[in-house]
């Protein structure tokens, strides 16, 4: 919405949705894969990148049923804040960190602000699908962690 990129409007999922042929693993070995790296601190888009590259796996949809996330729900491993609002929050900090350094860098404050207006518009939309408790509040500290 505020990016001067591209957009990603040529890349397609592929339009087969079984598994491909060259998976030899089984579901239930790629879920204990996917379990063990979620246990190790990796986000979820960070375990559909490890999959992708270490085991060739295109989309773990196809191959196990569930999206990443729901895996992880379903063992308890989900995130407490969701992965996108989480490093929009991230973001934020890092700009304020910048801002208490260099204090005349205009840009950067109006980034920060266009930073924090998306941080409240994510949240109002996870606050309403119940993602995030409706008591949840961005305040700007600088103290963040992901489970």
């Amino acid at each position: 919405m505020f990016v001067k990129k591209k957009g990603i409007s040529s890349s397609l999922i592929p339009f087969n949705r079984n598994s491909p042929s060259w998976i030899k693993d089984s579901k239930e070995k790629i879920i204990e894969v996917i379990c063990n790296l979620a246990r190790k601190g990796l986000v979820p888009s960070q375990i559909g990148i490890y999959l992708r590259d270490s085991s060739g796996i295109p989309l773990v949809k196809n191959v196990t049923g569930k999206n990443i996330v729901k895996i992880l729900k379903k063992n308890g491993l989900n995130p407490e804040i969701p992965e996108d609002l989480f490093f929009l929050i991230k973001k934020a900090i890092n700009i304020k960190k910048h801002l208490e350094r260099n204090k005349k860098d205009n840009d950067s404050k109006f980034r920060l602000i266009l930073t924090e207006s998306k941080i409240h518009r994510l949240s109002r939309y996870y606050k309403r699908i119940q993602r995030i408790p409706k008591s949840w509040r961005f305040d700007g500290s600088l103290n963040l962690k992901q489970n």
